[in-house]
C-alpha cells in the first residue's frame, strides 16, 4: 500500500537552499521515522497560494492520508502577506476545519525580525494593522487544535507561540529541531559523499550573509559598519592562511561584492540552484563557518562543522541556545565585530 501525502510547505522558493533542502529532508523524517519506513507518495502544496485552500479546492486536501505542513520560518507575517491566516499558509480557520486527514505540523518557525511583530505585514516598513492579530490567533489556534501533532523549531519559538495563543496549548506543542539536520547528518555526512572528510586542521572557512530586510538585520547599527568590521577579519584570516569563501544561502551576494570592491578575493560557493549534488559539495569545502542564516547554522550542525553565528535574526540566536553554542556575535550589540570573531576563531 502507498500512503500519499500532501506537503504543504514554501515550495517554490528554490533559490534558498534551506528551503530546497526542507523539501528534501522532511520528505525523507517523515517516511523513515514518522510512518516507519512504509511506501509514500508526496505531493508537494504550495503554503503561499491561497487557491489551494480555498472553498473549491480544499476538499482535495482530504483525498490523501496524511497532511504535512512544514518545515520552514512559516509563522512570518510579510513573506506572502495576507488577511486569511496572517502567516504563510493561507487557509481560512473554517477550511482548517474541513480537513479530517491527520494533520503533521513539523519543525516550524516564529520567524519574526527584530522589531518586527505579526501586526506587520510589509517587509519595508512597520506599518502595523491591529486586526491581524486575532485572525492570526484564531487561525493558527484551530490548526493547533486539529493536528495530530504540532512542533517548533525552536524551544523560544514555542513560547512566544503560547504567549499568543495561551497556556492551554501547552501540552499539544512540542520543540523539534529542523529535520534538515538529521537528514545531513545521516545522508551527507559519509566521506564518500562529501568527497573526503575535512580534518579539525584544516584552515577553511566559508562567510554567509544575508541580503533581505536590512532595515530589521541592521536595527541597532548599520550595514556598513557590520561590512567594515567584516571586511577587518577576511583579512586577518587571508594574513593567518586561512581560505576563504563566500557561501550564497540564497543568492545573496552584498558582502561578496563589497569584498571585491576593496580589493579581496574569495572563493563564491553559490547554494542558490536548487541543486542538492552542488550543495553538498560546496558545505564540503570548509571547516568552519560563520553565518547569519538559520539553514547555514542547521545544516553545518548535521555535518559536525564549526559554527560562528552572526546574529541577525532571532532565530540565529534562539539556534544557539537550543544547541548551547556560545559562539556568537549579535551584530546589534557587540561593535567590535572583527575583534569578538577573531576572538572566538
Amino acid at each position: 500500500m502507498v500512503l500519499k501525502i500532501a506537503h504543504i510547505y514554501a515550495c517554490n522558493a528554490k533559490m534558498n537552499s534551506g528551503d530546497f533542502m526542507i523539501g528534501k529532508a522532511y520528505k525523507k523524517y517523515f517516511s523513515e521515522i514518522v510512518l516507519n519506513n512504509q511506501t509514500t507518495e508526496f505531493t508537494d502544496f504550495d503554503a503561499r497560494n491561497p487557491t489551494l485552500y480555498n472553498d473549491t479546492n480544499i476538499s482535495k486536501l482530504n483525498n490523501y492520508d496524511y497532511i504535512l505542513v512544514g518545515g520552514g520560518g512559516l509563522i512570518l507575517p510579510d513573506s506572502a502577506p495576507n488577511s486569511v491566516s496572517c502567516w504563510q499558509w493561507i487557509i481560512s480557520k473554517n477550511n482548517i476545519e474541513k480537513i479530517h486527514k491527520p494533520i503533521y505540523v513539523s519543525g516550524i518557525g516564529f520567524n519574526l525580525f527584530y522589531t518586527q511583530t505579526i501586526l506587520m505585514p510589509n517587509r519595508n516598513n512597520d506599518f502595523t494593522d491591529p486586526r491581524r492579530l486575532n485572525i492570526f490567533k484564531e487561525n493558527i489556534s484551530t490548526l493547533i487544535e486539529k493536528s495530530t501533532k504540532f512542533t517548533l523549531r525552536h524551544r523560544n519559538d514555542l513560547e512566544t507561540l503560547l504567549s499568543i495563543v495561551g497556556e492551554q496549548y501547552r501540552s499539544k506543542l512540542e520543540f523539534e529541531f529542523c529535520h534538515t539536520i538529521w537528514y545531513a547528518n545521516k545522508y551527507w555526512k559519509s566521506p564518500s559523499i562529501l568527497e573526503g572528510e575535512l580534518t579539525s586542521d584544516d584552515k577553511t572557512i566559508a562567510i554567509e550573509i544575508k541580503d533581505d530586510r536590512k532595515q530589521r538585520r541592521y536595527y541597532n547599527t548599520s550595514e556598513s559598519h557590520v561590512y567594515s568590521e567584516l571586511l577587518k577579519f577576511v583579512k586577518y584570516l587571508q594574513d593567518n592562511n586561512y581560505t576563504v569563501y563566500y557561501l550564497s544561502h540564497d543568492g545573496s551576494r552584498s558582502f561578496y561584492h563589497y569584498l571585491t570592491k576593496h580589493k579581496i578575493n574569495v572563493k563564491l560557493l553559490d547554494n542558490s540552484k536548487g541543486n542538492e549534488k552542488k550543495i553538498k559539495e560546496n558545505y564540503a569545502k570548509f571547516n568552519t563557518i560563520v553565518c547569519t542564516a538559520g539553514h547555514s547554522q542547521m545544516i553545518s550542525y548535521g555535518l559536525n562543522k564549526r559554527i560562528i553565528s552572526l546574529v541577525t535574526h532571532p532565530k540565529v540566536l534562539n539556534f544557539c541556545l537550543d544547541i548551547e553554542n556560545s559562539d556568537y556575535v549579535e551584530v546589534n550589540k557587540d561593535k567590535n565585530i572583527a575583534q569578538k570573531l577573531e576572538t572566538l576563531l
